[in-house]
């Protein structure tokens, strides 16, 4: 086998029989010999050199076997020959895949498809070499140059032989890529299944020349590898980097810490790292920047020339790099080598310029005698010449330039990179340098086509190389890895994975090639494989992409085979590797969808396949429907395989496919269907895994319930019901609400659907749920309620009603069902219905539906929700029932307000029912918010009724709902008073704002409802309470009070022309009445409603008073004997008469202005007497004031304003007296003294609107048939009252034998002493005390009626004017109410007063007024008669 190579038959046939013995020698030797020293060493010596000579054989049979030999070397004797594997690797497999000779490759790649099967053995390369420093990257150059060979172009020549043989070669080269995938996918496999994971050994070769050796075994760290390859990578890049840009290249070699930043550094990185670019290095070595420069110098001075000839040295200086063309460069460059040869080799020359002019000389001789274009020849003569100096002491011996001239002429030096003429690469050049050895022999590459002599020499010069390397390497044994561990194979992934990609992707492009294709396919299936076990996501998803493109499902006119061939693929990958497809299941289910669609599609059918024969288009579209039927359908069976994230994904996937599909037009539904039938696989997962399924299918399911395409609606609709109901029958444990979240989709979509039978449709699907499935529902109560809520507003009776017919089912008959929080939605939702406008029949039963819940709530039925006795040491602030209770109060409360009759009545009674029923059981903060809340709100348009003209066509409905809501409420409060005492403030507030309206019905029915609640629940008010009354009634007095009338303000806002001239024009009326009370036997009085007129004007404008008066007002709110007058009037009425007098020309214009306005206001009404008897616990009746056939005009706002305040006074004496009646023994002596202060201040502005003066300026301005403006009839009211509480006050007074009335001021020091004396209360003098008050009060009024009326007497008597007379008639009921008093008052008060008395009594005596006399008679006879002797 060692001899050359020679065309002589038998010589071939030898070598030949000689290669197949060593064939069959090295693969049948045990595994043992592959460790034997002796026999490695025999190996090496003998058959390195004949498998190099066979390596290079311009025999294909011969070459043929020298592949055999070197793959059993490759697959058995690896470790133990790793640096022989090194050298004929390149040799061998690179070198001829690069080269053109067809049959070579041939032999290479079938080769490579046998070893590229062993996964350990790419393993081993990769681990050995491309992770070793010094060594070549072999499996990466193998990967990139099979990818370059698949990939290539096809002949020109279709026809020609070299076509097959270039289809059969790039079909190998795919099948060695797909093998080494296939390999590495096994490997990862069998580490996985091997016990023994994350171990690596390692087998040591000791240089112990021939002696036997020994493995040794060792862990190794995957990491080592990993992080010794990332150094490769980055040495080559920075190599690279600085072939392109020398100085770039270094300071990314600074940045990365590759080299330090010293001169030094860099110059040993310049001399010792391979694959450098001598050139550039050269031209580096040459810059005159200083750091360049340094290096320079550095490089120089690294090397060692002593003992050196001249020409030697140059030689060996000019190995490592290349001279610069730049002449500057050149000269740097000779200068620092000349010095550095003259220090190492002292003597020789005189001085350092001597060596540099020689150096010079000795670059430009070599230039001159071996460039062809170079001519006429330097001479010796011309070269000695060249070299002379001045100083002949100085020159070069002669006969070392003759020396040096001969050597250079014979042999060149060598400066460029050609130490072997073999070839170059296309990313390295070789160097001769031998310590880059096997760089060199990986870039080794077969030149351009050359003759057989070239040839030869070639071959020899590999040889000879070849065994240098050989030769140096002696008998060292490199140390071999062997890894089992997984993630070694990442980064070999990473490197075949993208070349592979590239070669799918133009093998598909290419013709239909069916074997390839199905290559194409293996490898993808591997390599998707691959990715995923690794997490290489990114790699996968380039792999499934580029698969799902390759279907052509979205150009079906373009389809082939091949694509069929990719969609069978994508198909079989979802049967087999699931989990793979992770974030590519969007593309995927696409592919499933468009496959259906064309094969269900008709049209689209006839496109597939377009332009091709009819036999090939029908088979490939029996194949697609062939796909469309169980491996399509398989996709969605196998999701139950799917981990839980990716069945997440694969249902998100899906959703936005059928989203997708019902855009379309028409819409299709094929992927709604799939969401269905998916959802029926998966049912069984765990539920945290069905709650984030469902979160994207409810997203879905309401999109698609809400396609303008009422098909589309109900089908999905229908499909959500399916889910449901197959949901539904799960069970579910207490406390979760997964039930709930499935059926929230037919909340939202009944909410927001506007089609009616959509509407319907999803009530009959709830219906029919709750009738298959009433057992299982738990938490699903709450969006079944939901939706029936929704259903209660809609404008669908059959809606309405179908939805209250189920709900009054479950109510009834399944009530146990709905618990928990479900109970809240069911109020709610009943109370929707009782507020439904379509049918009162619904809401009149929704009302008794909320009454049964309420008992069954009572009961304890509702976890939570049963009442319990109040525990005062509970907390207060979290109160579980209210949370029950509190919305059904509130509905009811709400309903109140209905605008129908029956519903609103029978809200009433229900609320007011329960209250009663269950307020025993009430908390103090839940009455509270009882009253607030649910209560107060019922009155809030009562409140408001004097902002709108709320009495018009509801007046009916305000009158009835009004009364008896106050009604109850008060009877309530009563009820309960132990409990809600503390409301009695807000409560009061809440019906004298009502008193201080404007509107007549609006004051009577709030200040009816004060009666009968102080009717009713006086007897339990506390002291406090009656305070709080009290105050509150005193305060509604005083903003009641007609200020309008006295208050120049008031006239001047009423002066308006418009009303004035409709006032004149219009009929004052025909009845006239005298507004008498009745008085009972006993002298008692009860008021009577001011009659009103039925027609309503404007808005009230409400009038203010003026600050000095308002504040008059306030502090002498606690004065003993009355508040001041608006006017100011003081006690005595003599001197408020004289004030009346002496008003001034203006003010009676004012007047005047004021009585045109208001005479109708209080004067007309129709004829007949109000009822003198009103009932308290009833709201008291207005009477109208006009007939039907009388047309009135329209009050204005403040004649609407006075009338209002008139009537509330009224009413307000009416409190007052209900008071006085019922609880007098019950109040404390300051709480009488209140009550008489707020009497008295009522009469005395009655009376100063009633005194002479004013009455006879109105009756100039009245009709004579009509009375004047008054306020008689509160005046007449007020004394009844006032009289009837001094004579209580009074009756028992003790004889104070003669004590005179005191002064005013006296009165009202003691007043002030009995509200400050600290043993007032609870002492004996209490009672003498409160009664000399009131004696005093007595006596005053009685004295102010009779002065005033003795007065008019005595002007009656003085002179004929009519205007007396008028004013004395109506003034008549007055003066007989104090007479009728005074004939009860105490008979000792009657004696000690009589000196006062008496001077008034007898001017009354001649009064033309029958009844005056009648009652003076009486008086006389029950008084005086005593007295006579």
């Amino acid at each position: 086998m060692g001899m050359k190579e020679d065309n002589d038959e038998v010589t071939t046939k030898t070598r030949i029989l000689s290669l197949e013995l060593l064939q069959g020698l090295l693969e049948g030797v045990t595994h043992s010999f592959t460790k034997n020293f002796h026999f490695i060493d025999s190996v090496k010596a003998y058959l390195s050199y004949a498998l190099l000579r066979a390596s290079v054989s311009q025999s294909s049979v011969i070459f043929q076997y020298a592949t055999g030999i070197f793959s059993v070397l490759l697959l058995r004797f690896r470790e133990s020959l790793k640096g022989e594997i090194g050298v004929f690797f390149p040799l061998i497999v690179l070198r001829c895949l690069d080269g053109s000779e067809i049959n070579q490759k041939i032999s290479v790649l079938r080769m490579l498809e046998k070893v590229c099967k062993d996964p350990q053995m790419l393993v081993d390369v990769y681990v050995n070499y491309d992770c070793d420093l010094e060594a070549p990257n072999l499996f990466e150059r193998l990967v990139t140059t099979l990818s370059k060979i698949a990939q290539g172009t096809q002949s020109a020549d279709p026809n020609s032989v070299a076509l097959s043989q270039t289809n059969s070669v790039k079909g190998s080269s795919l099948q060695c890529l797909v093998n080494v995938l296939k390999s590495l996918v096994d490997w990862e496999k069998a580490c996985r299944e091997s016990p023994k994971k994350n171990k690596s050994t390692q087998s040591l070769e000791e240089d112990s020349g021939r002696e036997s050796g020994e493995t040794k075994a060792r862990e190794d760290m995957p990491n080592n590898f990993e992080k010794a390859k990332a150094h490769k990578s980055t040495m080559e890049a920075a190599t690279l980097g600085f072939n392109r840009h020398p100085v770039k290249g270094i300071e990314y070699l600074m940045s990365n810490g590759l080299v330090d930043s010293n001169p030094a550094s860099v110059a040993q990185f310049l001399r010792n790292t391979p694959g450098l670019d001598k050139a550039m290095i050269g031209d580096y070595l040459g810059q005159h920047e200083d750091f360049p420069l340094a290096v320079m110098h550095a490089y120089v001075d690294s090397m060692e020339f002593s003992g050196m000839k001249f020409d030697a040295a140059i030689r060996e200086f000019l190995k490592g790099f290349r001279l610069p063309g730049e002449a500057q460069k050149i000269d740097r460059i000779m200068e620092k080598f000349a010095e550095r040869y003259c220090a190492d080799n002292p003597g020789l020359f005189k001085n350092a310029d001597t060596a540099y002019v020689l150096a010079y000389a000795v670059i430009m001789l070599n230039t001159d005698a071996h460039n062809p274009m170079v001519w006429p020849k330097m001479s010796k003569s011309d070269f000695l010449r060249m070299n002379a100096m001045n100083n002949a002491e100085e020159c070069a011996p002669t006969n070392l330039l003759e020396e040096i001239y001969d050597s250079i002429v014979k042999e060149e030096i060598k400066m460029k990179d050609n130490t072997l003429s073999i070839g170059k690469s296309s990313r390295q050049k070789p160097e001769g340098e031998e310590g880059g050895r096997l760089v060199n022999i990986l870039n080794l590459a077969l030149p351009k086509r050359m003759s057989s002599t070239d040839a030869k020499s070639e071959n020899e010069a590999i040889i000879k190389h070849t065994q240098a390397i050989f030769r140096k390497q002696g008998g060292r044994r490199g140390v071999f890895h062997t890894v089992q561990e997984i993630r070694i194979i990442r980064p070999m992934v990473e490197t075949v994975g993208w070349p592979l990609l590239a070669t799918f992707s133009v093998t598909m492009g290419e013709g239909e090639n069916k074997p390839r294709v199905v290559l194409c396919m293996e490898g993808f299936k591997a390599g998707i494989q691959i990715t995923h076990v690794l997490g290489m996501d990114t790699m996968r998803y380039a792999f499934l992409t580029s698969l799902i493109r390759f279907t052509f499902l979205h150009a079906p006119k373009e389809m082939r085979s091949k694509n069929v061939e990719a969609l069978r693929t994508l198909l079989a990958l979802c049967d087999s590797k699931t989990d793979s497809l992770q974030d590519t299941w969007n593309a995927v289910l696409e592919c499933v969808s468009r496959l259906e669609f064309i094969t269900s599609t008709p049209a689209i059918a006839a496109s597939v396949m377009h332009g091709s024969n009819q036999i090939s288009r029908d088979a490939v579209l029996q194949s697609l429907r062939d796909l469309a039927g169980k491996p399509a359908e398989q996709v969605f069976v196998n999701s139950v395989k799917l981990p839980s994230d990716s069945i997440v994904e694969f249902f998100t996937a899906l959703c936005g496919v059928s989203a997708e599909e019902l855009k379309q037009t028409p819409a299709r539904v094929f992927s709604l269907q799939k969401l269905v039938e998916i959802s029926y696989y998966n049912m069984a997962r765990i539920r945290m895994v069905w709650a984030r399924i469902w979160s994207v299918l409810a997203n879905h399911f309401i999109s698609a319930g809400s396609h303008h395409d009422e098909k589309i609606s109900m089908y999905a609709i229908d499909s959500l019901r399916q889910l449901s109901m197959k949901y539904l029958e799960r069970a579910e444990l207490a406390n979760f609400t997964f039930q709930n979240d499935i059926l929230k989709p037919f909340v939202v979509l009944m909410r927001n659907s506007h089609s009616e039978s959509i509407r319907s449709l999803i009530v009959d699907c709830i219906v029919q749920m709750i009738k298959s499935k009433v057992a299982s529902i738990k938490s699903g109560w709450r969006s079944v309620f939901m939706i029936f809520t929704a259903a209660a507003d809609d404008d669908m009776e059959s809606i309405v009603e179908s939805a209250f017919e189920n709900v009054e089912q479950v109510i009834l008959e399944h009530f146990d069902q709905v618990v928990g929080d479900c109970f809240m939605d069911c109020v709610n939702c009943l109370i929707r219905f009782a507020n439904n406008k379509s049918s009162h029949r619904i809401s009149l039963k929704a009302i008794a539906l909320l009454r049964i819940c309420e008992d069954r709530l009572a009961e304890g039925l509702i976890p939570g929700g049963a009442l319990k006795p109040i525990d005062t040491n509970v907390d207060a602030t979290f109160d579980v029932t209210e949370h029950y209770w509190f919305p059904m109060l509130a509905g009811l409360s709400d309903l109140t307000l209905d605008p129908r009759p029956e519903v609103r009545s029978c809200a009433l009674e229900v609320l007011f029912d329960l209250l009663n029923e269950r307020g025993s059981k009430f908390s103090q903060s839940f009455w509270e918010s009882i009253f607030h809340r649910v209560l107060f709100p019922i009155f809030d348009h009562v409140r408001h009724a004097g902002k709108e003209s709320l009495i018009s066509s509801d007046d009916e409905w305000f009158r009835e709902t009004s009364i008896h809501s106050l009604q109850l409420l008060c009877n309530l409060f009563n009820t309960f008073y132990k409990e809600v005492c503390f409301m009695l403030p807000p409560l009061l507030g809440l019906l004298l704002d009502c008193a201080k309206k404007t509107d007549q019905t609006v004051v009577s029915i709030s200040l009816g409802a004060l009666v009968h609640l102080i009717e009713v629940g006086g007897h339990q008010f506390s002291e406090s309470d009656w305070d709080t009354l009290l105050k509150s009634i005193r305060d509604a007095s005083y903003t009641t009070q007609p200020l309008e009338l006295l208050n120049a303000l008031g006239f001047e806002n009423s002066k308006r022309p418009t009303v004035l001239v409709t006032d004149s024009d219009v009929d004052t009326g025909d009845g006239v009445d005298h507004h008498q009370s009745g008085v009972l036997d006993n002298g008692k009085i009860s008021p009577v409603a001011c009659p009103g007129n039925e027609k309503r004007g404007d808005p009230v404008a409400s009038v203010s008073l003026d600050h000095g008066e308002e504040s008059r007002l306030q502090s002498n709110m606690n004065s003993s004997e009355s508040l001041a007058s608006p006017l100011g009037r003081t006690q005595k009425p003599a001197e408020a008469a004289g004030l009346q007098r002496s008003q001034t020309i203006g003010q009676k214009i004012v007047g005047n202005m004021m009585d045109n306005l208001f005479m109708r206001s209080f004067t007309s009404k129709p004829k007949g007497r109000a009822s003198d008897a009103s009932i308290p616990s009833s709201p008291i009746k207005l009477p109208d004031s006009v007939e039907p056939d009388v047309k009135e005009e329209e009050e204005s706002p403040v004649m609407a304003t006075v009338r209002g305040k008139c009537i509330t006074q009224l009413l307000l004496l009416g409190a007052i007296d209900s008071i006085q009646k019922k609880y007098w023994s019950k109040l404390k002596a300051l709480q009488k003294i209140a009550i008489m202060d707020v009497l008295l201040s009522m009469l005395e502005f009655a009376a100063s609107y009633n005194s002479y003066s004013n009455l006879r300026i109105r009756m100039h301005q009245s009709p004579v048939e009509r009375q004047p403006p008054n306020l008689l009839r509160q005046e007449s009211a007020g004394t009844s009252i006032y009289l009837e509480v001094l004579q209580k006050t009074t009756y028992k007074l003790p004889d104070k034998k003669g004590q005179p009335l005191e002064s005013s001021a006296s009165e009202d020091a003691d007043v002030t002493a009995v509200q400050n004396d600290s043993s007032f209360t609870g002492h004996s003098s209490e009672g003498e005390k409160l009664e000399g008050i009131a004696e005093r009060k007595l006596v005053s009024f009685c004295e102010q009626v009779l002065r005033e009326a003795s007065e008019l007497q005595c002007s009656v008597g003085e002179t004929t004017n009519m205007d007396i007379h008028r004013v004395l008639e109506l003034r008549s009921p007055i003066i007989v109410k104090v007479l009728k008093g005074m004939c009860y008052m105490n008979n000792e008060i009657f004696r000690r007063h009589l000196r006062e008395f008496y001077p008034l009594l007898t001017k009354l005596v001649c009064c033309d007024q029958m009844d005056v006399r009648g009652a003076l008679g009486d008086l006389f006879r029950v008084q005086l008669k005593a007295l006579l002797p």
